[in-house]
């Protein structure tokens, strides 16, 4: 596999070079081709210079032989397209500091043979004397002004045809290269091809005898897999008639405890009695803790189908039913944007119920608990860092319970999910640490999660995370 990757890299690397060239030839073809344009336009710029400049000359001799005043007019005109001409000649040379220099000089011939025929038209005041005077100057003064003004504009043009030939060069050394590298690359390709043919052949066979052994693998995964639930279910079932059968026996202990305390509590005094009251609070605490297992057990096990569940009413039922701790308690409830989802009633009741009851339970002296239940779409940035197992086709829930309770130290935020583990004693606390697990259990049935964050008298917040569908 490495061999075909190796041959691969090669040949697209060569292609990619193959293709860098390409582009650059282009790049250059089109820039030679934008490069004739402009010379076409300079070329044409220079040409109607130089015309302008005869045009001058004759229009001159014009006004000498009638000295009629259009023609000084149309000197201003002709002055002006050659000064137009020049200023759009120079826009193609923004960075090139000869033809710019070359430009200012025929602006400065010009202004020159302007004040020349100004000059002259002071010192010849009727046609009489000024026309022989342009018959016998003309020539100098063009070949003075004129002929100098299209050497450089001749030079202009000149400049710009060597940069075309130079460019011409430059692509024709590309097209060569080009030639040279396609060249190289189908050689290479076919070898390339040949070698991954070769590659590819022991990769198929190599890949068949993997997929056999992964097959072997999956049945006997599959197998594992089933015994793993098969054991699991003994499991449930066995933990599930254990409470039962230990319920009659404490049953047993609770109903003589009660009448020996009812028959004899004249004559047990003491320690007697004392032994008494702890045996009846372990049976007590001893049912609470088979009772809890029993709910562990069957939490998120429904043969039935989920229904629609509106949450906002679930836990109206809820808050009802703790209604007397609430009122004791002076605590504040509020929730919003809950969702309507699919899923069963008894278990989205003993999520509440549980998270609800710690906020109560866990709560500041003097100060009355404040719970806040909230829910938004997850981002999936949170859904990626909390979820092994997340979908990004589906949508899921963050419902957030919050209160303003004695909260605990960060490092026991995992911890807090297992089954029978407390932070506080049982003498502070009641309960057998086994609310939040079922909480646990229960949102993973939903291809989800639930983590808490909190700090040591900030309070806490729970976090849960699961598929809407």
């Amino acid at each position: 596999m490495e061999r075909i990757k190796t041959y691969t890299f090669i040949t697209l690397s060569f292609i990619v070079l193959c293709g860098g060239i390409s582009i650059y030839t282009i790049y250059r073809i089109n820039f030679l081709q934008r490069s004739n344009q402009v010379h076409e336009k300079v070329l044409a710029l220079a040409n109607s210079i130089n015309s302008s400049v005869l045009e001058n000359e004759i229009t001159m001799l014009s006004y000498a032989t009638t000295f009629d005043s259009l023609f000084l007019d149309s000197l201003e005109v002709i002055y002006r397209k050659i000064h137009t001409n020049l200023e759009t000649l120079e826009a193609f040379f923004p960075e090139y500091d000869l033809e710019e220099s070359r430009i200012d000089s025929i602006r400065l011939l010009l202004d020159e043979r302007v004040v020349y025929f100004k000059s002259s038209l002071q010192d010849y005041g009727s046609p009489e004397e000024y026309l022989p005077y342009i018959i016998e100057n003309r020539k100098k003064n063009y070949l003075r002004i004129g002929k100098r003004i299209k050497a450089q504009t001749d030079a202009i043009v000149q400049r710009q045809q060597e940069q075309i030939k130079e460019r011409e060069t430059g692509v024709s050394v590309n097209l060569t290269t080009l030639s040279a590298v396609i060249f190289v690359i189908t050689l290479i390709g076919i070898i390339t091809a040949f070698l991954n043919f070769i590659s590819i052949s022991k990769y198929y066979h190599a890949q068949q005898a993997a997929t056999n052994e992964i097959r072997s693998y999956q049945e006997k995964l599959k197998l594992q897999i089933d015994q793993l639930n098969q054991t699991n279910h003994e499991l449930e079932q066995f933990a599930y008639v254990a409470s039962h059968d230990l319920q009659e026996p404490l049953r047993k202990i609770t109903a003589f405890n009660d009448l020996l305390q009812d028959q004899y509590k004249d004559s047990i005094e003491g320690e007697g009695k004392l032994y008494l009251d702890r045996m009846a609070h372990a049976a007590k605490r001893m049912r609470r803790l088979i009772t809890d297992l029993l709910e562990y057990s069957r939490a998120g096990r429904y043969s039935e189908e989920r229904e629609q569940l509106k949450l906002s009413e679930l836990l109206g039922e809820v808050i009802e039913d703790l209604s007397l701790q609430i009122e004791e308690s002076g605590a504040t409830i509020t929730q919003k944007d809950l969702p309507t989802l699919f899923g069963h009633y008894n278990d989205w009741r003993m999520v509440f119920q549980n998270l609800i009851s710690n906020a109560l339970k866990f709560r500041k002296d003097g100060v009355p608990p404040t719970i806040q239940i909230t829910c938004e779409p997850a981002s999936p940035e949170l859904l990626r860092e909390k979820l092994f197992n997340y979908s990004e086709a589906k949508p899921y829930f963050h419902i957030r319970v919050s209160d303003n309770g004695i909260g605990f130290k960060s490092d026991y935020a995992e911890k807090i999910f297992t089954i029978f583990q407390r932070l506080h004693g049982k003498d502070e606390y009641e309960g057998t640490g086994i609310g939040l697990a079922i909480c646990k259990k229960i949102m993973e049935r939903y291809e989800g999660t639930i983590f808490a964050t909190s700090e040591v008298n900030e309070g806490s917040t729970f976090h849960l995370l699961f598929s809407k569908v």
